[in-house]
């Protein structure tokens, strides 16, 4: 038996317009964790696409422990051992947990898998997040539902599986955990691992081996033990990448633009009180579960039952759902962008016009569709799209291009306040830093800017830091009281409460 469970030869795989993969060629072996790197829209999403048979290549060959692959559908790919566990978790919320992990299997296979259910929810708990079987997963939060698709890809005796950013909701408290049971299951059951992320401190811990592909080709490859971070980024982005550091800090006399009082998420008992000065980033930050994005969902109304008295410029400003909030002012970057930020199946130009910016809707009953495409090219222009064309379908871009969407269709609204709930959810490294400028960049404006994000995303952005601990503000930081220590020892609880 040979050592190699796959044999990616030659792959090119084109889209009208765009060349995705061109010629790319990789093995991985049985028990390896192999890294796939590139910027978004480098072309990840669409070769792990093709190794799951959603796609199908133009050239080149796909074979799995030493049988080429000959018909190219999902039903193929898990019939030769290929488990893919995707970014977003394909989970169907009104079930268990159980009964996701039983998702696709016949009835016979349920009644004889038994121990690979108690076997995946072992995994999880190892993980750090035990779950109950009976457990809807409706009422998991996002890293619970990452966690066990992990799981659930490892729990019945895969070749291949590949892992597309698995600890994206995550805090680094978590991140280790899971990446020594990916490590362990790799190891203990043979299986050739693919991950992926953006990272790179997860790509160093978790590797084998890496494979760089940039615009569509394989650009750089190393033993992980022969290369260093820098290098895997200089070959991603063409560039040396530099920490991020804010252009324009708060000015010190910067009146107070926004301010929420009492603001309630329905179910919960306690309120929080938030300000924000013109040009003023302020971070929020808490552990998986402590209600940052409850929060920021409550500014805006997004769910019935949501309360506080929200005041912009002096002047209380009353709405009742998220169209009242973005005609008081507010903009709001959700977390989920494919469920909550796009019309998947509209094109990046229409997705844009969503927010109803005049200058993409024009004025009666009629919409100029090639002025909408004008005015969207030139917003794509400053966001480095990538494809840089507007006419795509929202589905079509890789996730990092699709947060600039969810991003694009603000900028020209007029918006005063902004709400960032995981800006760089899925972004690359070289993306992360264009977003940071255009969040440095509203804030310059006199805009009031609001992130909640993982720690150094926090700490790089923000003027001012509110740590939030089981639902409640618990502590507030600023200058050289923002760094990771002060942080997550008030999130956990180890801190005296300043707030």
């Amino acid at each position: 038996m040979t050592d190699t469970v796959l044999d990616i030869s030659n792959i090119t795989k084109s889209f009208p317009g765009i060349r995705a993969l061109d010629d790319v060629s990789l093995t991985l072996r049985r028990g390896e964790v192999l890294t796939l790197a590139g910027e978004n829209g480098a072309g990840k999403s669409t070769l792990l696409g093709i190794l799951g048979g959603a796609l199908a290549p133009d050239s080149g060959s796909v074979t799995v422990d030493g049988i080429r692959r000959t018909e190219h559908s999902p039903r193929r790919a898990l019939a030769e051992g290929v488990m893919i566990a995707h970014q977003e978790p394909a989970v169907i919320p009104q079930l268990t947990v159980e009964e996701n992990l039983l998702l696709g299997k016949t009835a016979a296979e349920r009644r004889t898998a038994t121990s690979a259910v108690e076997g995946a929810l072992a995994d999880v708990a190892v993980m750090g997040f035990p779950l109950d079987r009976r457990a809807q997963l409706s009422r998991l939060s996002p890293a619970q539902r990452h966690a066990l698709t992990i799981a659930k890809a490892f729990a019945f005796g895969p070749k291949i599986v590949a892992l597309d950013e698995p600890t994206t909701s995550m805090l680094e408290h978590n991140v280790a955990a899971v990446l020594e049971r990916v490590r362990r299951l790799a190891a203990d059951r043979g299986a050739g691992v693919i991950f992926v992320s953006h990272k790179m401190p997860e790509v160093m811990a978790v590797s084998d081996r890496v494979v760089v592909l940039r615009d569509g080709r394989v650009g750089f490859e190393s033993a992980i033990a022969d290369t260093v971070a820098d290098e895997i980024v200089r070959n991603m982005v063409g560039r040396e990448l530099l920490s991020f550091k804010r252009l324009h800090p708060v000015p010190p006399d910067a009146p107070v633009l926004f301010t929420a009082t009492g603001v309630g998420h329905p179910g919960s008992p306690v309120t929080n009180d938030i300000s924000v000065r013109a040009g003023e980033i302020v971070g929020i930050a808490g552990l998986v579960g402590s209600g940052r994005t409850e929060f920021l969902r409550a500014l805006v109304r997004a769910d019935h039952g949501c309360r506080g008295t929200v005041t912009i410029d002096g002047k209380i400003a009353r709405f009742r759902d998220p169209h009242g909030s973005r005609d008081a002012g507010i903009a709001f970057i959700p977390e989920d962008r494919k469920r909550q930020g796009l019309a998947l199946q509209m094109p990046a130009h229409a997705n844009m016009a969503l927010t109803a910016a005049p200058e993409l809707v024009g004025r009666g009953p009629f919409i100029n569709v090639s002025r909408q495409i004008a005015v969207a090219d030139e917003i794509a222009a400053s966001l480095a799209l990538k494809p840089a064309t507007v006419r795509l379908r929202a589905r079509q871009y890789s996730g990092g291009n699709q947060q600039k969407l969810v991003i694009a269709k603000w900028l020209r609204r007029g918006s005063r306040v902004f709400l960032f709930d995981e800006p760089t959810k899925g972004v690359d490294v070289g993306g992360r830093a264009e977003i940071y400028g255009l969040v440095d960049q509203l804030a310059a404006a006199g805009n009031a800017v609001v992130v909640s994000s993982d720690l150094p995303e926090i700490i790089s952005l923000s003027d001012r830091v509110l740590v939030m601990r089981a639902g409640r503000f618990v502590s507030e930081h600023t200058g050289e009281d923002i760094n990771e220590h002060d942080l997550v020892a008030s999130a956990m609880g180890v801190v005296k409460e300043t707030a």
